[in-house]
Formats: structure tokens, C-alpha cells, sequence
């Protein structure tokens, strides 16, 4: 009986989150989203450079971090992966040091761009540097992932900050699945390069199958995960961002991210609220299956 009863509630949470990416306005909440800043480019070299950076810095409000990186991507002409592959310390940092985004200064700026340059010099593209990290005997893109940033890390960084190591800035943008970190940022921006072209994501790299990506865990996407069942964690780190997506690869196995984008928005938009709002659950597409919802709605009649 048990059983059946976890097959019947899988079914129907299926067809909810089916409804839900019905109901959601792609195209008019991508300007709300980091995803908009590489789509202004269409070289796949220049959108793979600018879908990292974006991922990068893609914390706090959309509006502020839009604004480092529009300073940013001025300051490249325009033109990411050309920048980036010509990038001189000696020549570019005192351009970069004025430029900061919350946690990170002009230094930590100028470092992910100078080791992007190095990955582009070693292997021809960001891509081909991921993929000969990933395994496909791996469960998923954790171990790829790690490896990769261990890679990246291993490149001195000393013509950016006079002296080997990792500042604490550049850690923050280049997180680790092994140090028990969600890897939000990294995990859009893998979403970004591999899921396919559906007018959202841009399916650049194509040796890394979707069905290995992990969710971008963040407060929005933990919270409703939490009230959908499809975990009981509260803290935000690798295990649950991999518990998550388990869920969610049960309901699709080839494509399990199809549904980050409109659980995230449904946070980032409001329609799902923090606090106790009956009205906007009575709306929502999810509410058959919400745990939280259904209790309100339940208490409300």
C-alpha cells in the first residue's frame, strides 16, 4: 500500500510541475533572470565566457549584480572570449582593481578571467576542459565538477595577487562538491552550457548528458522543494542540491533541471511567498501536491 501510494504521489506531482512549466512565462521572466546577460551574445566562444562570469556573480538581487557585470563586459569591448584570451596582468588588472560585486573586489574579478584565459590556452574551450573531467560511470556531475575546480585552482594565480593561494574571494566563485557546497553558480551555469537549446539554456556542450546535471540550489528552490516532499533538508549543500534532483530525475529521467527554472521563479516572482498568503496558494499550480498549501488552504476552508 505504501507503495502505491509514493507511485500515485509521484504521478501527481508529474503532472503539477507539468502544469506549472505551462503556466510560466518564459520569455517574459528570463529579463529576471542571469541567463539574459549571455544571451546578448550569440558566438558560442563568447556565450560560454559570459554564461561563467554571469553564473559567477549571479547572487544577491538581479538588478545589482546586472550592473557589475555590464561594468565588466565593458570593460572587454564587448567581446568576452577575445578579451579573455588576450588577457595581460601586467596590461589589464589596473583596469579591473576598481571593480567589485559584494564579496568579490577587481582582484578576485581579474583572477577568474586571467585562469579562464589559461583553461581556454590549455584545452581550446571551457567546454572541452569540462568534459575531460567528466565520467560517465559517474552518477553525476559531482565528481566532474571537482575535479574541474581543482584543476582551475591549481593554476597560480600569483600575476594576479603578488603571492600564491586562494583568497577567500576567488573560493566563493569557484566552490567544491567535496567541501560539502550546493555549487549553486556552477551548477547554472552547467545547466546553462548543457541542457538543450530550448530558447532558455543554449545545449553548447554536448558530452555531458542533462540527465547528470544537478539543481543550482538556492533558498528559493530549497524552500518549495521542501514544501513539494522532495526533500526534508534544511541546509543548502551538496547532498540536498543531489537529494533534490533524484526527486525530481524519478519524474524525469532524461531532463530532470527542465523544472529548476519555474520552481526558482515561482520564489523570485512572489506567487510563492514566504509567509502565509491562502490566496496566492489557491492560485498556484502546485497546490495539490504542497504540503504548506494544502495545511493553509485545508485551515482556511
Amino acid at each position: 500500500m505504501a507503495r502505491a501510494s509514493s507511485v500515485d504521489r509521484l504521478e501527481r506531482l508529474r503532472g503539477r510541475l507539468e502544469d506549472l512549466c505551462l503556466r510560466t512565462d518564459f520569455r517574459g521572466r528570463i529579463e529576471n533572470d542571469p541567463v539574459a546577460v549571455p544571451r546578448r551574445f550569440t558566438d558560442p566562444l563568447d556565450i560560454e565566457i559570459a554564461a561563467w562570469l554571469a553564473s559567477a556573480l549571479a547572487y544577491g538581487r538581479v538588478p545589482l549584480f546586472r550592473r557589475a557585470l555590464d561594468r565588466i563586459f565593458d570593460a572587454m569591448g564587448g567581446r568576452p572570449h577575445a578579451y579573455v584570451s588576450a588577457f595581460k596582468p601586467e596590461r589589464d588588472l589596473d583596469a579591473l582593481r576598481p571593480l567589485y560585486y559584494r564579496l568579490n573586489t577587481g582582484e578576485d574579478i581579474a583572477c577568474l578571467i586571467y585562469l579562464i584565459g589559461r583553461v581556454i590556452e590549455r584545452h581550446g574551450s571551457v567546454g572541452a576542459a569540462f568534459a575531460s573531467h567528466y565520467r560517465e560511470e559517474d552518477e553525476d556531475v559531482g565528481p566532474a565538477l571537482d575535479r574541474f575546480v581543482a584543476g582551475v585552482l591549481d593554476i597560480d594565480a600569483t600575476p594576479i595577487y603578488g603571492r600564491r593561494g586562494t583568497p577567500r574571494g576567488l573560493s566563493q566563485l569557484l566552490s567544491r562538491p567535496s567541501k560539502g557546497s550546493a555549487c549553486k553558480r556552477l551548477n547554472l551555469f552547467l545547466r546553462w552550457m548543457v541542457r538543450p537549446d530550448d530558447g532558455l539554456d543554449f545545449g553548447l556542450w554536448k558530452a555531458i548528458p542533462p540527465s547528470k546535471l544537478v539543481i543550482p540550489l538556492d533558498t528559493h528552490v530549497l524552500r518549495i522543494s521542501r514544501y513539494l516532499g522532495l526533500t526534508r533538508r534544511r541546509s543548502a549543500g551538496w547532498t540536498t542540491a543531489a537529494e533534490i534532483t533524484a526527486a525530481l530525475r524519478r519524474i524525469d529521467p532524461k531532463d530532470p533541471l527542465r523544472f529548476d527554472f519555474p520552481i526558482c521563479h515561482l520564489g523570485i516572482s512572489g506567487a510563492c511567498p514566504i509567509g502565509k498568503e491562502p490566496a496566492k496558494c489557491e492560485r498556484c499550480a502546485l497546490r495539490s501536491v504542497c504540503l504548506k498549501g494544502g495545511k493553509l488552504l485545508a485551515a482556511r476552508r
